[in-house]
């Protein structure tokens, strides 16, 4: 419990793990930025599927400190520098994906410097927030992980959500040959990130492996990424080449065959990799797209829209 000077802020918390009705809009103690860490007055927090699972207790940290602030991606300002932070200022704009005790469904979080960028100057905060979970995560796990090349077949499962859209522009960026998968509804969407129309499969009326192994004459792909999960990362699997890869970003356990390798990508956000997506961005060469956006009052409506999206854009919520 807060002690009676301590300065409060407004927040959407959980006092226990549960349903949506756990939400809760309040006062929590305002935050104190550590050595090495800075205080961020949120303008903008991005909200995801992550989110809700951990406000069910399904993933987070092991020993949670309630009540518990969700969230892990903001945009804002910076409004103090912890001891030892020289590679920021007061006032900067930044953006930030991070692990903290706490989180951004809040008007204030500490983060460690190490995790926080300038924000890309193209952007709006809305759009800032929208950003750093899904870029950082494909960015990983194409560059790092698959060391996509140009001219390379690649497959994004779900190519219409939120990390679908970011592979899909990187790859397209690299110079691979992209295949994405989505509802025909989303096929303008990815021919204006670069899909070519004859690359596009309707996952909804397709054998999706059948239409991938057409396109690429039968051979599949070198390489792709699922971020869909469930029955769809085995069929994602069966799109790959004998011996290509795969970076599997659900946690579904996937076949030990063919020669494929295996990537289970578990994010690493850093402000170095932010850096450079900053620098994609404000090049024109990713963008962000963005849904629904509510107050932080309304944070429940924005997990609710998150558990029932198909791709229809970042929900976000607006802070300040």
């Amino acid at each position: 419990m807060a002690n009676a000077t301590a300065e409060l802020m407004k927040a959407v918390a959980i006092a226990r793990f549960g349903s949506l009705d756990e939400l809760k809009f309040q006062d929590v103690t305002k935050p104190e930025p550590a050595p090495g860490e800075v205080l961020i007055r949120i303008h903008a927090a991005g909200v995801g599927i992550w989110d809700s699972m951990q406000r069910q207790g399904e993933m987070g940290p092991e020993h949670p400190y309630f009540p518990l602030v969700l969230g892990g991606e903001c945009s804002g300002e910076i409004e103090r520098l912890g001891a030892n932070v020289t590679s920021l200022k007061t006032g900067d704009p930044v953006y930030t994906y991070f692990n903290a005790k706490q989180g951004a469904y809040s008007q204030y979080v500490a983060v460690k410097a190490d995790m926080v960028a300038a924000k890309p100057a193209s952007l709006s905060f809305i759009e800032a927030a929208a950003a750093p979970v899904d870029a950082i995560t494909a960015h990983q796990a194409i560059v790092d992980e698959l060391k996509l090349k140009s001219g390379e077949w690649f497959y994004v499962a779900g190519g219409a959500g939120g990390v679908g859209m970011m592979a899909v522009q990187l790859a397209v960026n690299i110079g691979a040959r992209v295949i994405a998968s989505a509802s025909a509804e989303s096929f303008a969407l990815l021919e204006s990130l670069g899909v070519s129309p004859e690359n596009l499969v309707d996952y909804k009326k397709s054998d999706v492996v059948r239409a991938v192994r057409l396109i690429t004459g039968g051979t599949g792909v070198d390489a792709a990424i699922d971020a869909v999960g469930g029955e769809h990362s085995k069929e994602t699997f069966s799109t790959v080449r004998d011996g290509g890869r795969i970076a599997e970003l659900t946690g579904e356990d996937l076949p030990k065959e063919r020669n494929v390798t295996v990537f289970y990508i578990e994010s690493k956000p850093s402000a170095k990799r932010l850096d450079v997506l900053t620098d994609l961005f404000d090049a024109g060469k990713l963008k962000v797209r963005v849904g629904e956006v509510f107050a932080l009052a309304d944070a429940r409506k924005a997990q609710a829209a998150v558990e029932g999206s198909h791709g229809s854009g970042k929900i976000v919520l607006q802070v300040l």
